[in-house]
Formats: structure tokens, sequence, C-alpha cells
């Protein structure tokens, strides 16, 4: 055997992200040097191979390398093991940013590199703003142990899910007693413009209580989406300041104000209730009966018989997830799903799903099981739906050779961008002494209300291809 054939004996690759060279020829380069390939970041692998654009946009498989330590290095470490016929240190390969503090690292570099450019002699990079919090003369304490549920699930994507859990607080005002649940998601809702997006958001407490994260996962209505990480954090107040920020960028509306309830601002996303809980001392609200999606294929489709036809598993979870947002709030009865390669516009009201691409419209049918259920018809349907007209943008998309996913990477960027633009400007940090200041005055006139979300970043997989 060669010394080649072992350079690479006992590691397991991982890949993520757009690469210079084509992934399978690292693949098949990474299996010829004895290693092995997976195609998520399980707890065997040894290196994930990315680049910076993909660590800065924190995708599922950059979260998880990081929350486990798993190095994340260029391609170029494959090549130079390649040369060397044998196992490299890693370190000079490890892309920028991805070690702990590397966002961090890089925002104060870009500031200082901003002052420099505007005359004068760059001051060095600030710490960590959490540093600064903990050294403030009178900055006010924690007070007592931090508080978290088990209710809510860590988003899997954080990379948290092991480490961490939501943070949850009882306050109480006078005779008022609530409960504020740092877990929200809120949704960009506008079928008519063809929009249906998500932004999930968490407060995350270390299990030992002493580091704290907020975390945001963003995408359109379907997709996992995109994933971004803050913190560590020293003290849950810095998180907090982070989770309000964006909250009130995000909605327009202040986190946790009752007085004036969540009242949604045109353009911007609106708070998706979670399905309220029974009162104290009422008997449990009974859950919804456990069910499956289907739909009726009318037309021949690669040799297909006509007939029902259940929803992939994951499709169909997702179905059954945003049929419950429909029945508690009846604006939501027209939902559009993007999968992998088409989107949906679902109806819920008349059971009807159209593939957009195409125009092609389909009977769609929720069918309970469990004990004590029918089997469902195998009938057809009493109406088929005909053809609609595909929609504009998606002729106007295809005719400019851009696919979904781009346009969905496009929207991405943009919302990261934006998010980055609020962390980074100046003149808002000057000000947030004075803001913190103001919202605290008005949480001591307001009362806290519980906002809890459901979230399921399941990707919605293509029913048919017609």
């Amino acid at each position: 055997m060669s010394s080649k054939k072992v350079v690479f004996k006992g590691q397991v690759f991982a890949f993520s992200g757009k690469l210079m060279q084509p992934r399978k020829e690292l693949e098949e380069l990474v299996v010829k040097l004895g290693g092995e390939v997976s195609g998520s970041v399980t707890a065997s692998v040894t290196f994930l191979i990315s680049n910076e654009d993909d660590v800065k946009a924190l995708p599922t498989k950059v979260a998880t390398a990081q929350g486990r330590g798993v190095p994340i290095v260029s391609e170029a470490y494959i090549g130079a093991c390649f040369a060397a016929k044998r196992l490299l240190p890693h370190a000079k390969f490890v892309v920028k940013g991805s070690g702990p503090g590397g966002v961090a690292k890089r925002k104060a570099k870009a500031k200082a590199k901003a002052a420099g450019a505007a005359g004068g002699e760059a001051p060095p990079a600030k710490k960590p703003r959490v540093a600064a919090a903990a050294a403030a003369p009178g900055a006010a304490a924690e007070p007592g142990p931090v508080m978290t549920t088990d209710k809510v699930a860590v988003m899997p994507s954080s990379g948290l899910a092991d480490v961490a859990k939501v943070v949850e607080e009882d306050i109480a005002k006078g005779f008022v007693k609530a409960k504020l649940t740092w877990d929200v998601e809120l949704i960009l809702h506008d079928p008519e413009a063809g929009k249906d997006k998500f932004y999930n958001m968490q407060l995350l407490a270390s299990n030992d209580g002493d580091q704290f994260w907020a975390v945001q996962n963003w995408g359109k209505t379907g997709m996992p989406g995109r994933t971004q990480k803050d913190g560590p954090f020293e003290s849950l107040g810095e998180a907090k300041k982070v989770f309000r920020k964006k909250f009130r960028s995000k909605s327009g509306n202040v986190f946790g104000s009752l007085s004036a309830s969540f009242a949604h601002v045109p353009g911007k996303y609106r708070l998706l209730e979670r399905e309220a809980e029974a009162a104290p001392g009422a008997p449990p609200k009974e859950a919804p009966k456990p069910a499956k999606w289907q739909y009726y294929l009318h037309n021949k489709v690669d040799g297909k018989k006509l007939g029902w036809y259940d929803y992939d598993e994951d499709a169909g979870k997702n179905m059954e997830k945003y049929y419950q947002q429909f029945v508690r709030d009846a604006s939501l009865n027209v939902r559009l799903i993007q999968s992998d390669y088409f989107k949906y516009e679902v109806d819920f009201t008349h059971m009807h799903q159209k593939n957009t691409k195409s125009g092609m419209r389909r009977v769609i049918r929720r069918v309970e099981t469990g004990p004590g259920t029918r089997k469902p018809s195998d009938a057809a349907p009493t109406e088929i739906p005909e053809p609609a007209l595909p929609d504009p943008a998606v002729i106007a998309a295809a005719a400019g050779a851009e696919s979904s996913t781009e346009d969905e990477e496009a929207e991405d960027d943009a919302e990261e961008e934006e998010d980055e633009e609020m962390e980074d400007e100046g003149a808002e940090e000057a000000a947030e002494p004075e803001e913190e200041a103001k919202e605290e005055e008005e949480k001591e006139k307001e009362t806290t209300m519980s906002t809890r979300s459901t979230r399921s970043t399941t990707t919605t997989t293509n029913q048919d291809t017609a």
C-alpha cells in the first residue's frame, strides 16, 4: 500500500458551502487517501471543509461543527496533505472566523479600520462588549440563578442543543404574575406579493448558567434557512440586549410588552402565537389527533397510477405544522411552501396545492390516523381543479436563469447583512445606554406576556414533477 493511501486513515471529512474545486473531486481524493466522507457533521467527523463566506452564514453543518469543536478548514488542506503525503497540522488551514470569538474579532477589526479611514490613528480593537459590561462600575448584577425551560426545544441548527436551554422567566408585578419565554417565531406572510418567510429567535443559557447566546434562524417557509449565533456572553443582560434589538428591528415591537399588545407593522414580521396553555385548574387541552397528508394524482406522472399518495415524511410534518398554524390563525389559510426545486401555494380553505412553476393544481387532504379512525376512501375527489397560470415572478426568474435556491440565498444574505449593520453602527452603540433606560422604564409600566412559538425547519420535499 502506498504512503498516499493512508494519509487520511481514521479521518472523516464533511463538506459545506460552495468550494473552488468540485466537491465530488475532493470527496474522491479523500477516499483515495484512505479517508471517509460524511454527508453531515456526525460525532465521527474530524474535519469540516468550508470557506469564510459559509462560516459567516453559519449553516447547520458549521454550527454543529463549532458546537462539537470540529476543526473547520479550507479545501487547500486536502491538497496540501496530498502533496506532503502525510496528515499535516491543520492550524494554518483553519477558516477565518470559525474559531471561538471569530465573528467578534472580525467586527472589532472592521470598526478599527473604519475609524482609521475617517482620519487619525485607529484606536485599539474593543474588547467584547460583555467584558466591558462586566467591568462597568455600578452595573446591576443578574438577580439569582437563571431560569430555563425544557418545554421548548433548542434550535438544532444552533449546535447548542446538548449544552444549553431556552431562558424562561417568572415575573411578578403587583398582583399580576406572568411567564416570559425567550423563544419566538416571526413570519413575513404576504402571498399576493409572493412572500412567506420565517424568523425564529431564542435566548439560550448554558446548562451551567455561566454562558448565554442569542440565536436566530431565518429563511423561506418550508426550507431549513440559515442560523446566526451571537455569543457566548458572560452576562445574561448582554444576550438579552441583542435579542431585544433584533426583535424590535424585525417586528417594530418591544419584546415582552403587553400594554399595547403586539401590533403588526406593515412590511415587517409579525408574531406567530403558540397554542395557548390551559388556565390553572382547568383540564389540559386535547392535543390534535395524529394525521397524515395526501395529494390526489389525477394525471399520469412517471408511470404512477391515478389515486391518493402520501406526502413524504418531512413534507407531511411541515404540512401538519402549517395547518395547525392556520387553525389558530385563519389569515394563514394560504401558504407559500418552498421545496428544494419547487414552490407550492397551499390553500387550506379549499384544500388545494398549486405548483407555482407549472400551474398544476391538486386536491389535498388531511387523514387522521391512530386507533378508532376509519380508512380513508380511495375514491377520486368530486372536483378536480383546473391548472392555473404559472406565477409571473416564476416566469421572470426562469427567463433570467435564476434558481429558487439563488433567490433564497440572496434574501438570506440581505437578512444577515441587515443584522450585521444593525450591530456595527457606531451611533446606535453610543445610544444604547439611553435606549436601554427607556426600555427599562417601559417595562416598569408594563406587564409581560409569554411569547412562544412552534418551530420546525424540516425541508418540504417535492411531491410531484408535473
